[in-house]
């Protein structure tokens, strides 16, 4: 097929022949609710995602990033999560070297990295398959190898945790002002972090599609004071029927909450049937050894984290200070 190619950033309109090329390449059949969820509805508004267009063939490649608020040493940037990146294997060669892929990539990063309004102050993800081409061409730089805590799940189950009685964990249908209080409160601890407000966890949990979260908080009986909150889900990453603590908003010095809703994942797991229950932290976070304490083990993984800084351009700040969740990324 002939014809030229040109890189532009996303319109509307361009959804159809986005999830076709998409559904393609994946093997999925991902809808345009989806589609319109991730990215169109996503917390700051904002769509980043460039794309290769042919003349005749139409959209014939993607990069994109789904934007995230981060909170940053006292302030709040903006962070891509490099998603869903494609292009389809006839053009995969088209334009000059080193191909369509990272000219699409470097249109993308001159769109929308740098420090203007919206843009992104560093873009990161997971790049098993194109962790060469993007180390050689596209500054991914690698944060750190991503190991999971698990505990196996005898059969049986878990054995029950005792639990302090003036904490009560319940599940609800949506985080409200009580989490945007908790965020507020506990923000600093770490010195880079995803803004995990009320809008941002229901926006990603709450109302997501084709999976299903539980949403969990942790309350003072006497009180009703807000002490943390979790998500869970069984999923078959990794491992077949596994329970996951996909996100964890607990001040660190609060073992009593933590022992709290950890409780309840555990009796999740057990209700589910699950074969394993997993989370994970960053390896210089306090609750990486505190779950580890807990009964959890470490389990190596072929995934691994890179970021591409723009406007933070500090790797190890990166691999020191960033609390992480598996939330942060869209694998789980």
């Amino acid at each position: 097929m002939t014809g030229p190619i040109t890189l532009r950033p996303y319109q509307p309109g361009d959804e159809t022949a986005l999830l076709a090329g998409h559904n393609r390449i994946f093997g999925t059949e991902r809808s345009l609710a989806h589609w319109q969820w991730k990215f169109r509805d996503n917390p700051t508004g904002l769509i980043h995602t460039m794309l290769a267009v042919h003349e005749e063939a139409g959209v014939v490649g993607a990069y994109v990033t789904m934007p995230a608020r981060v909170r940053a040493d006292g302030g709040e940037v903006i962070a891509g999560q490099c998603v869903d990146l494609w292009v389809l294997p006839e053009h995969r060669r088209a334009g000059p070297r080193p191909g369509l892929f990272v000219n699409m990539a470097l249109a993308h990063y001159e769109q929308w990295g740098g420090k203007g309004e919206g843009q992104n102050a560093f873009h990161y993800g997971w790049p098993i398959a194109t962790w060469r081409i993007g180390q050689r061409y596209l500054k991914y730089e690698m944060v750190r190898d991503w190991d999971f805590l698990f505990r196996q799940v005898p059969q049986g189950g878990l054995p029950a945790r005792a639990v302090p009685t003036d904490l009560q964990v319940r599940k609800v249908p949506r985080f409200d002002a009580d989490t945007d209080a908790l965020w507020q409160r506990n923000q600093d601890a770490s010195r880079l972090a995803i803004v995990r407000d009320a809008k941002y966890l229901n926006w990603r949990f709450a109302d997501a599609h084709d999976v299903t979260y539980e949403l969990w908080e942790c309350r003072e009986r006497s009180t009703g004071n807000l002490r943390g909150v979790a998500v869970t889900t069984q999923r078959d990453f990794l491992f077949p029927k596994t329970s996951f603590v996909v996100d964890w908003l607990v001040p660190g010095d609060d073992f009593d909450a933590t022992v709290a809703l950890l409780a309840t994942a555990e009796t999740r797991a057990n209700e589910q049937g699950s074969q394993v229950l997993s989370t994970l932290f960053q390896h210089l976070d306090p609750r990486f050894l505190l779950f580890q304490r807990l009964g959890f083990s470490v389990y190596g993984t072929s995934y691994f984290q890179v970021v591409i800084p723009f406007t933070m351009d500090d790797t190890l700040f990166f691999k020191d200070h960033w609390y992480h969740t598996l939330g942060d990324s869209d694998l789980v």
